[in-house]
């Protein structure tokens, strides 16, 4: 675990979030849809575009401390850190298999944010509970093997434990 610690991100995370954001999305390209049942115009059409909203990109927050559109958001303690931590680094082996990851969708709706001494997101690791598949923003970071079983399932835990959403908010509702 002192190499977890030692280790970028972690050894310059002053604070750590987990949030949940873009749950009101089924997809990256949100395509509205007119009322049902009346006559479309030019008018109505313009006024749906111009009340769209977007999935937000979680890289346009990176330098900041604004979070403005993350829907959920947790600071984790010390020791939520270190539990975050040995589930991220020590669930599985040190082996590496991005065959299965090629293919997913990702569509992340979750994400760890490591802030640095002045309250600034430097890192930013994004999770899709929905294709199991994760990325950090960038190339220094610890390599991290989801491919165990129940991994996924695990960290998602985590999150509700926490009270954050991990998936699409109608998702439940899909399924059944």
């Amino acid at each position: 675990m002192n190499e977890i610690m030692n280790s970028y991100p972690v050894n310059k995370t002053n604070k750590v979030k987990i949030v949940s954001y873009n749950t009101d999305f089924v997809s990256e390209f949100p395509i509205p849809l007119p009322p049902i049942g009346k006559n479309i115009d030019s008018v109505m059409i313009k006024k749906i575009i111009a009340e769209r909203k977007f999935p937000i990109k979680l890289e346009n927050i990176l330098g900041n401390e604004n979070l403005e559109g993350i829907g959920q958001s947790k600071t984790l303690n010390l020791k939520e850190i270190f539990e975050l931590s040995k589930l991220l680094y020590n669930t599985c082996g040190k082996f590496s298999d991005d065959s299965r990851e090629v293919s997913k969708c990702f569509f992340p709706r979750n994400a760890i944010l490591f802030y640095d001494e002045n309250d600034k997101v430097f890192e930013i690791l994004e999770i899709c509970f929905e294709c199991h598949r994760m990325q950090f923003y960038s190339k220094k970071s610890l390599e991290i093997n989801g491919m165990c079983d129940n991994f996924y399932l695990k960290l998602e835990n985590f999150y509700n434990s926490r009270e954050l959403e991990t998936k699409h908010k109608g998702y439940n509702n899909e399924t059944k």
